[in-house]
């Protein structure tokens, strides 16, 4: 008769990474949305700025009204692109984190349960 004692613990551990390899998964897939609809929401705020100058160029005939509009442009691409990179920065350190989640979280009983089945 084969005794399944011993295996128990293998197959406890076994199902206690898959639940925190799913909770993982499930915590970055979210990140990821998020992450995602920033970056759309940055893309519709670029290209509503975009329209903006076209029209703020092109409806005026004075130079430094021009010069103007494309100062101002630059300044808000300039403070945009700052938070994008700030954004990029903490959703990389985000991501990143989650992940090490997956190695990093050992509970006793998969060490115990790794330990029986060596």
């Amino acid at each position: 008769m084969t005794d399944y004692s011993e295996a128990r613990p293998v197959s406890d551990a076994v199902q206690s990474y898959a639940k925190r390899a799913m909770a993982v998964q499930s915590e970055f897939s979210e990140k990821l949305i998020e992450a995602n609809q920033h970056w759309f929401e940055q893309i519709q705020i670029e290209s509503n700025e975009a329209w903006e100058l076209f029209r703020r160029f092109n409806s005026t005939a004075s130079v430094a009204e021009k010069i103007t509009a494309l100062q101002d442009w630059a300044k808000g691409v300039t403070a945009r692109g700052a938070n994008d990179a700030t954004y990029a920065i903490e959703t990389a350190r985000s991501l990143g984190t989650i992940e090490l989640n997956l190695l990093a979280r050992k509970t006793s009983s998969v060490d115990e349960a790794t330990q029986k089945a060596a």
